[in-house]
């Protein structure tokens, strides 16, 4: 009888104690892939945000070397004003981007 119960006993054992380990790395395996998509997530949004700078300085740098700056007017929410080869006004976002804004939109600068 302590045969039956030590055979029992070693086949329960032995079946669910590789259960208990493929569970043990499922969980591992995905707590691997929830950190990979983390940090996927952050490099994305790093690599965006400095692609955008990027882009911002390069297009302000452009815009002093070959537009003139309006030392009149400042844009909507105060930003620097640029005149193209056309005459008309624009500022740059932060993505790089020109926005081009009617002279009616544009405010007095203050000087001081």
């Amino acid at each position: 009888m302590k045969k039956v119960f030590a055979i029992a006993a070693c086949a329960l054992l032995g079946l669910s104690a590789p259960a208990f380990a493929q569970s043990k790395t499922d969980k591992a395996a995905h707590d691997v892939k929830k950190g990979a998509t983390k940090t996927w997530e952050g490099t994305k949004k790093g690599a965006k945000e400095i692609g955008n700078n990027t882009a911002e300085v390069t297009k302000k740098g452009v815009a002093r070397a070959t537009d003139k700056k309006s030392d009149a007017w400042v844009g909507p929410e105060g930003q620097t004003i640029y005149i193209d080869d056309l005459g008309k006004y624009y500022w740059i976002n932060g993505k790089g981007k020109k926005i081009y804004v009617s002279e009616s939109a544009l405010k007095a600068r203050n000087k001081k």
